[in-house]
């Protein structure tokens, strides 16, 4: 049986831990205003030694009179308790596995509670989130999507709730992307029970993350705070279906683009019915339209490839255990479900495609070469062993081959092909086969 995570940590960690459960449960002290002192201090082991301080991070007097009364030692040490049974890891802001771009936030959580390979805190991220009763149209689609970015080596990530991100998940853990599931309530709690078995999946071949206390129960006001942590996590946030503005899919989607994140939605054409009404006015507010896996990556081609030339650590294949459950009714939720809060997301900026077919520099190009490979990897393969090429030259000596090729479905194959080491990028932003 793996240790307990106080038993994971060294002296100079458990001094941090314990500073930020001073933090955590100090009243008044939200996220964003321990964000700010950890972003001042470097630590929360600094800011509790220099409380008269925190004025300069612009905290208020008050608060550092409530930090001072210790009254916060009567719930920061049953959470100290916790952890001692808690069979997973303790991510602390001070860690190096603590997401940079998470830790980039206003109101970034002073730690997290994991179970499963941190390693993949590393890979680069896209969230798929939508509704719980969803459409078997959106749920089709989310399979499509998540298991292309997960081939990919992108990891996905959800909330494990029932619906489009439950399929996200199972679907994901086909391929060596992976993925990451970030919990209202304790990381070693599935929720919701139904899920027990994906939970066990999950912890076994990708990631559970919380920033709740081990054993916690998930709760309403937990949900939205969950899911900034979801968008926050990630380069990107496809909202497969949303019935209307009172969704915790569209809370997502708000939180991403005021976090930067670029926000996709299906096409219009893609899905219909009630519950696409939220997406469709998401859409209208300036969202990313796309119709496969391969918009995504392309569209977020450049930032995926920088992501994982500084993974420290390779992307491991899934486990190939028992095959995933994809029954729709079972990931379906059930009427008893917890609600979330209600909100709408501002409009949002899309970030455009790196390589537009109308830009192609036609004089520049290769002619076309034969081609006797079928398959798309095969295919960019042959045309780059003629020498390097950039992906607008690739792309239209593709397009001589066979004109079905798009910018999508390059950059797409393209990604694949660096991901396994086949391809590599050179400084100019050409493209050269690996000898």
């Amino acid at each position: 049986m793996p240790e307990n995570a106080l038993a994971l940590l060294d002296d100079e960690a458990r001094r941090e831990y314990w500073s930020a459960l001073a933090l955590r449960h100090t009243a008044g002290l939200g996220a964003g205003r321990i964000c700010a002192l950890l972003s001042y201090f470097g630590s929360a082991w600094e800011a509790v030694q220099n409380p008269h301080d925190w004025d300069e991070a612009g905290i208020s007097g008050t608060m550092v009179r409530a930090f001072l009364s210790e009254e916060w030692r009567k719930t920061a040490r049953p959470e100290w308790e916790a952890a001692r049974s808690f069979r997973g890891q303790i991510i602390l802001w001070t860690d190096e596995r603590y997401p940079q771009c998470l830790k980039e936030l206003d109101d970034a959580p002073a730690l997290l509670y994991a179970v499963g390979d941190t390693s993949l805190l590393k890979a680069p991220r896209v969230a798929l989130v939508g509704s719980r009763n969803a459409s078997q149209a959106a749920m089709d689609l989310t399979a499509s999507m998540a298991e292309g970015l997960s081939q990919a080596g992108v990891t996905v990530v959800s909330g494990m709730a029932f619906g489009i991100d439950g399929r996200a998940h199972r679907s994901a853990l086909r391929g060596p992307g992976r993925t990451i599931a970030v919990l209202a309530g304790g990381a070693d709690i599935p929720y919701p029970a139904h899920h027990t078995e994906l939970w066990r999946k999950i912890a076994a071949q990708g990631l559970i993350v919380s920033e709740s206390a081990p054993g916690t129960a998930g709760h309403a006001k937990a949900f939205p705070r969950r899911n900034r942590i979801v968008s926050g996590l990630c380069l990107g946030v496809l909202v497969v279906e949303a019935a209307s503005e009172k969704s915790g899919s569209l809370i997502t989607a708000r939180l991403a683009a005021e976090q930067g994140r670029t926000v996709y939605v299906p096409s219009p054409d893609a899905l219909h019915g009630p519950y696409a009404e939220g997406t469709k006015k998401l859409l209208m507010s300036g969202a990313f339209p796309v119709w496969r896996a391969g918009d995504i990556l392309a569209d977020l081609f450049p930032h995926l490839c920088d992501a994982l030339k500084e993974m420290s650590v390779q992307i491991a294949p899934p486990c190939m255990g028992d095959e995933l459950s994809s029954n729709t009714d079972e990931e379906r939720m059930p009427a008893a479900e917890i609600s979330e809060a209600d909100a709408f997301p501002r409009r949002v900026e899309p970030v455009a495609c790196c390589v537009r077919q109308d830009a192609l520099p036609v004089s520049s190009a290769p002619s076309a070469v034969a081609v006797s490979a079928s398959s798309d990897d095969e295919i960019l393969l042959a045309l780059l062993r003629n020498g390097p090429l950039s992906p607008d030259e690739l792309l239209l000596a593709a397009q001589k081959l066979d004109a079905a090729w798009a910018a999508p479905r390059m950059l797409s194959t393209l990604m694949i092909l660096e991901v396994k080491r086949r391809v590599r990028r050179l400084s100019d932003s050409r493209y050269e086969v690996c000898s």
